[in-house]
């Protein structure tokens, strides 16, 4: 993204000082150059616009998918949160069988 505004960003100064120069060398009137530094100023200016529209539908998407891409790392967290307890329980209720089988055992052994 920033490479493309640079290139962009050259592409535009280097217009305006070709533009520039042109105008300096050329045989022309003061009216004529006037009217020509008015029709080039016109274009930067619109050539300037789009650029910062550019920029900010970019940041704008670049947001947008930034936001998209935190809810689904939060979604996963809560998934594997989920998963996570329940393995655990899970887990729980296997020592709690396997201690209540060795009790068993042990009361047996002893005669109790």
């Amino acid at each position: 993204m920033n490479r493309d505004i640079k290139i962009l960003g050259a592409f535009l100064l280097g217009g305006l000082i070709g533009a520039a120069v042109a105008l300096l060398y050329a045989p022309q009137s003061g009216r004529e150059t006037r009217r020509d530094i008015s029709k080039t100023a016109k274009k930067v200016k619109k050539g300037a616009i789009d650029l910062v529209e550019d920029i900010v539908e970019s940041v704008s998407d670049f947001t947008v998918d930034v936001k998209d891409k935190a809810e689904d790392i939060i979604d996963r967290g809560k998934e594997l949160s989920e998963s996570a307890k329940k393995e655990i329980l899970s887990a729980l209720e296997q020592g709690q069988k396997v201690i209540e089988k060795q009790r068993k055992k042990i009361s047996e052994a002893l005669g109790l």
